[in-house]
């Protein structure tokens, strides 16, 4: 006997009676460890599986001290005579919980249990006392049988569990046997990692089997495993095991694999060695295809990380309306977007102040000579964090690199970081601040364009930033636009003529060390400088990414917006998240969702306009990744509540409370599944810029998609094909209707000059939908 496959034997359930079980599952919780508890209770209930005649009440020994002692003695011999493969000193440690546990039952009931003794390292002779008294008792084979499970051996010799117990309890012994034996065939010619993948794929198969039988029409389970039966049989155990895959939300595609391995191992074992007979046509095995000709998305600056999507729609709830769910993801963009900005305004303004604090410095601070200075005493006290306006005076006077030396010459040995802020010199982390500001104020702004920014042309003219009639003009490159359209001219607000100003002042020393220097790079408009260099970020998104002030920056409670209903927590959550292509997709998004335009979000993200098809259907690829997933979990909860509206059952199975599924069938009931396909919400009314793929009949719209024309397809022949019982909900005659008058009107010709639209119903007509599973949901 093993201890683990006792988890899995489902007659344990009934052992005990209802009563009792209760009563010594309160006694574990008083008195053993929770890590030990099941696996105690699971000992407890095979011990008196074995020798009692089930649901146990315990009775006898609950009332009499005598009795309780012979009771768990036994129970000892059971631990010490029943169980492979277990040490000792394990049987010793399970003994003792035992005692533990069964010495509060004594107290609990005023009785008396005798003490016995145990050892870790021998049989004790009290242990051999209960050993002889458990093996004098009667034991049912069948029983003990039960108990050892059902186990096959791999080609190497390792053991590996077969999951029978749903057979042997559906069908008998005798069925039971003649499936583990096939097993124990097949399990010796497979090494044992592919035998367990075996086992638990084909214990999925047993349960199906078991749950589908449940329903039988008087065959016995050996008939339909025989030739004429076992494809329909097969097939229904797909479909009940399709539903409860889709029930827990696992990935559909990953069932249609496995169903497919099911079927291969189903064969393999049983039917190519002549156990069961193969099906008179072959298994109904469908390949999973992913829906075609998806809803159109657009770019809102690259796919959204897992983390930004996490951040963007995690956590909300299926029952409220989707324009609810909208405007939950656009508080939390606007909160998220507010925060950081409101940082970088902060270290904005505060490099601001100490330019002006420097320029001050400049006209008061004195100027310590660069030789001659060493050792002598009245320069040793002249600069440092105590003089600033000295250091700064100082500084500014000789240059970056003036000297060897050059940060104890300035009185900031070990402290280069600090001498960097008080000089305002460009770092990583001021850096992020500005460009972030600038990203945000202008996204179309990229951190390619940026890298490729220079202030000055090769013969030293301004080119980067300019003044055109009354407009300021940042101007850099996009090399993917190719040479005609590469050069990108962003036009500047005030706010963000501002930030170029001031990231032109910030890195003018750092460019006229390196002009001084020779170097190529002072035509740049993005280096970082200490006291001593300069650098020109050859990567430019890995060195804003290492700015680690920058990200304390976002984390620092001192720098919140106290209104903001920031918390910590989030305002970590948002510095992992950060990058400034992560800003160009909260912006984008941020975009959409205010103006529900693509025009608008391909305007600010610079892109290229194009002839936008089905426009007011298009929605952000993470929105439309969001509500394709929302859409799907709402149908699911709509046919489970439909199914289950009369099963007391009906709260676990969707996993909500009375009031959530009231709210949520008002919002999502079945009869608004159709809406679903259209694959947007309620939108604003396009401008005069703005086209759209609509058909308009008198004054009803409609926003065709390929996936409409399919469900629009499916319910045509499901009302055309019914028979004279189905009964359908009152909206389906809607949409039949619908069907017919679209359908017809395309077939007609009358829009065969739209290309597009003609593609779309092209590919509907040659990748129907599956008429069955939706026919389900059409019914009253």
């Amino acid at each position: 006997m093993n201890v683990k496959t006792l988890n899995e034997l489902s007659l344990l359930d009934t052992a005990l009676s209802a009563e009792y079980s209760k009563y010594i599952t309160s006694a574990a919780k008083s008195s053993v460890a929770e890590n030990k508890r099941q696996s105690l209770l699971n000992i407890y209930a095979a011990y008196c599986y074995l020798i009692g005649q089930g649901n146990y009440t315990a009775f006898e020994i609950l009332n009499d001290s005598n009795q309780l002692n012979a009771h768990f003695q036994s129970l000892i011999g059971f631990i010490y005579d029943c169980f492979d493969g277990i040490t000792i000193k394990h049987r010793y440690g399970l003994c003792r919980e035992l005692k533990r546990f069964f010495r509060h039952i004594a107290q609990d009931k005023q009785l008396t249990l005798d003490e016995v003794q145990l050892s870790n390292a021998k049989i004790s002779e009290d242990t051999s006392s209960c050993l002889a008294q458990f093996l004098k008792l009667k034991i049912d084979k069948t029983r003990a049988d039960y108990l050892n499970g059902w186990q096959v051996v791999s080609k190497e010799g390792k053991s590996v569990e077969a999951h029978l117990d749903t057979l042997y309890v559906n069908f008998g012994e005798a069925f039971t046997n003649r499936v583990h034996l096939a097993l124990k065939n097949y399990a010796y010619t497979q090494k044992s990692i592919t035998l367990v993948q075996v086992s638990i794929i084909l214990k999925q198969l047993f349960i199906g089997m078991s749950t589908v039988y449940n329903e039988r029409d008087g065959l016995t389970i050996e008939a339909l495993l025989s030739r004429n039966h076992v494809q329909h049989f097969f097939h229904k155990i797909f479909k009940v095991l399709f539903v409860r895959s889709q029930a827990a939300q696992h990935c559909p595609k990953s069932f249609h694999v496995k169903w497919r391995s099911t079927i291969n191992y189903y064969t393999d074992c049983f039917i190519n060695t002549g156990v069961f007979s193969e099906p008179h046509k072959p298994f109904i095995v469908p390949a999973w295809k992913d829906p075609k000709d998806a809803a159109p998305t657009f770019s809102i600056g690259g796919d959204a990380t897992e983390k930004e999507s996490y951040r963007w729609f995690a956590d909300i709830p299926l029952k409220i309306k989707d324009e609810e769910a909208v405007s939950i993801i656009q508080q939390r963009l606007e909160r998220d977007m507010a925060h950081i900005k409101h940082v970088c305004l902060v270290k904005f303004e505060e490099l601001l102040e100490r330019e002006e604090r420097n320029k001050a410095f400049l006209k008061t601070g004195l100027v310590k000579p660069l030789s001659g200075t060493l050792g002598h005493l009245q320069y040793n006290h002249f600069v440092g964090a105590d003089k600033l306006d000295n250091t700064v005076a100082t500084f500014y006077a000789h240059g970056i690199a003036a000297k060897d030396h050059y940060l104890s010459f300035l009185g900031f040995f070990g402290n280069a970081s600090q001498l960097c802020t008080e000089l305002n010199l460009p770092s990583k982390s001021t850096l992020s601040a500005l460009l972030t500001l600038l990203v945000m104020e202008h996204p179309k702004i990229t951190p390619s364009w940026l890298a490729r920014w220079e202030l000055f042309d090769v013969n030293g003219n301004i080119v980067g930033y300019k003044q055109v009639g009354n407009q300021y003009i940042a101007v850099s490159y996009k090399s993917r636009k190719g040479p005609t359209n590469a050069q990108q001219e962003v036009v500047l607000n005030e706010f963000s003529k501002s930030v170029v100003e001031f990231l032109i002042q910030h890195t003018h020393m750092a460019r006229e060390y390196l002009k001084k220097n020779g170097n190529i790079n002072w035509r740049k408009m993005i280096l970082t400088a200490t006291a001593s260099n300069v650098v020109c970020p050859s990567k430019l998104n890995q060195t804003l990414h290492s700015a680690n002030d920058f990200y304390d920056w976002l984390q620092d409670k001192s720098l919140f917006d106290n209104s903001s209903g920031i918390t910590l927590k989030d305002a970590q959550a948002i510095s992992d998240i950060h990058t400034l292509r992560s800003i160009r997709r909260h912006r984008g998004l941020q975009i959409y969702l205010k103006t529900r335009s693509m025009d608008a979000v391909a305007e600010a993200l610079g892109h290229e306009k194009k002839d936008a098809r089905l426009l007011t259907s298009y929605l952000p690829k993470p929105l439309m990744d969001f509500f394709n997933d929302r859409w799907v979990r709402q149908f699911q909860n709509a046919i489970l509540l439909e199914a289950m509206k009369d099963s007391v059952h009906c709260l676990d199975a969707v996993n909500m409370s009375a009031e959530d599924i009231e709210e949520f069938l008002n919002n999502h009931g079945i009869s608004n599944i159709p809406e679903h396909f259209d694959h947007g919400f309620n939108q604003q009314a396009a401008t005069d810029n703005e086209t759209s793929e609509f058909l308009v009949f008198d004054q009803l719209t409609y926003t065709i998609s390929t996936s409409l024309l399919q469900l629009l397809m499916a319910i045509r022949f499901i009302v055309e094909s019914r028979d004279d019982e189905s009964s359908f909900l009152d909206i389906v005659f809607h949409w039949y209707q619908s069907a017919v008058f679209i359908l017809d009107t395309l077939n007609s010709g009358k829009h065969s000059a739209d290309t597009d639209l003609m593609e779309m119903l092209d590919i509907a007509i040659n990748n129907k939908l599956d008429a069955d599973l939706i026919k389900g949901a059409l019914l009253c």
